[in-house]
């Protein structure tokens, strides 16, 4: 077995599928430039970064190096769109295909030597504006290939460069840099005794800890198509884990996670059947998985373990703690996906101690709760556990809760039911009976 672990940045491109971003107004970059149509044309570089967010993630900044300096700039004076595959919803085959979506210019400003131009871009639930591209067929998150922002002059706006009008911006088509707010992370793989490799993404605090936080993700973060352990990172907001709030809060925490081959819920490792996820309760990965928590757990002397997962990273989160009550400091499974007639009674009962976090919404229609969580959590309040060692958070919804996104009526915008893990990101969870919150249940069995 092995573990390398090393910090990895963007150059230029984005992991295994490129992020080309092109800045070009009126010519693509790479054209033959024709000065008597381009006229007054500036130059330059670029530079992007991607922000997640509770939806998922979106590129927010972009940096322009200009050859030469404008004489001033407003947000108003240029337009912004970006190219990418996406999924075709409106096609019942669900087809992955170009598109251009327009992007809002939040804000725009100069340096002092007006030769670098920053914009702010505005980012949105189901504006489009990702990077990242669905397919409805593998079920899986990969970065758009390819990926491009157009950057052009709005009409009748009036840039100036030294006095003289600009009529267009050619800027090269590879970003000089990409930067995510995933950046503080490292990334590593790791090969199990019996061969399956995982990709991981790991967060180090700087104060001596022995906790281990254990991120496993959805279906959607799987590896199949896409080995970047920073989709599992940007496309949930799992950097949340790693920002002040989280870590003030658990008094400091290793935080990992781990990349799915395929994806957890998969009993062979050969990925989805003709009819799509066949469920047995069982998964392929548990006993590898196992090894590597173990193995990062060993390598960093932490003793206090903490699993939290979503969707198929909630089902794992279960098994493992089914097949281990006693690893475990406390567990947050939400919006889990491992069916209650999968469990037994005697595993059921193997649980009656270890510290559980539940956390799903009413209205999810994907992992159905009347299926998965509620007859699991009756089940084991009838093996008696108790409020000291079980917690449970189930909204009627997933809304917005910063202010910022409306929906009908300028009621606050709703998420899928099945986002429950928002409310976790956001620390919003709020155990139904005493209210205690899952980072500070986290806390209680931590320190």
């Amino acid at each position: 077995m092995r573990s390398n672990i090393t910090r990895r940045a963007f150059v230029g491109a984005v992991s295994t599928a490129s992020v080309a971003l092109a800045a070009c107004g009126g010519q693509q970059s790479g054209e033959s430039g024709d000065s008597a149509t381009t006229d007054n044309a500036l130059t330059g570089t670029y530079s992007i970064h991607i922000q997640g967010y509770d939806w998922g993630c979106g590129v927010d900044k972009v940096t322009v190096a200009l050859d030469a300096a404008l004489d001033a700039i407003d947000a108003a004076d240029l337009e912004v769109a970006e190219v990418k595959m996406a999924c075709d919803f409106t096609d019942e085959t669900f087809p992955i295909v170009e598109t251009t979506v327009p992007r809002t210019i939040k804000s725009a400003s100069l340096s002092d030597d007006g030769k670098t131009l920053e914009l702010e871009l505005a980012c949105a639930p189901n504006d489009g504006d990702t990077p990242l591209t669905f397919s409805m067929l593998t079920q899986y998150n990969t970065w758009s290939d390819p990926y491009y922002l157009t950057f052009g002059i709005a009409k009748d706006a009036s840039v100036t460069s030294d006095g003289k009008a600009v009529t267009a911006l050619d800027i090269e088509q590879i970003p000089t840099d990409t930067l995510t707010s995933a950046d503080e992370w490292t990334f590593g793989e790791y090969e199990s005794k019996s061969g399956v490799n995982y990709q991981f993404a790991m967060f180090a605090p700087e104060e001596d800890t022995q906790t281990l936080v254990v991120w496993l993700h959805g279906m959607g973060e799987g590896g199949t198509e896409n080995t970047d352990p920073r989709v599992t990172l940007l496309a949930n907001k799992v950097v949340a884990l790693s920002e002040d709030e989280f870590q003030q809060t658990v008094g400091g925490a290793y935080v990992v996670a781990p990349q799915c081959p395929t994806f957890w819920m998969d009993s062979t490792g050969k990925g989805m059947g003709e009819n799509g996820i066949e469920e047995d309760g069982t998964s392929f990965y548990k006993e590898s998985l196992e090894e590597f928590i173990d193995s990062m757990a060993e390598q960093f002397d932490l003793k206090k373990i903490v699993l939290a997962g979503c969707s198929n990273g909630g089902f794992m989160t279960t098994l493992l703690s089914i097949s281990r009550p006693d690893a475990y400091a406390a567990v947050v499974p939400i919006c889990e996906a491992l069916k209650d007639e999968f469990i037994t009674d005697e595993q059921i009962a193997s649980l009656k101690d270890l510290p559980m976090y539940f956390v799903y919404s009413q209205d999810d229609t994907t992992v159905d709760p009347t299926v998965y969580e509620i007859p699991t959590i009756e089940r084991l309040k009838s093996a008696g556990k108790t409020s000291d060692t079980l917690h449970v958070f189930a909204p009627e919804h997933v809304v917005d809760t910063s202010g910022e996104f409306k929906g009908e009526d300028d009621a606050p915008y709703q998420y899928m039911g099945h986002w429950s893990w928002i409310y976790f990101d956001n620390n919003e969870c709020e155990c139904d009976e005493d209210g205690l919150k899952a980072w500070d249940f986290i806390a209680e069995h931590v320190k």
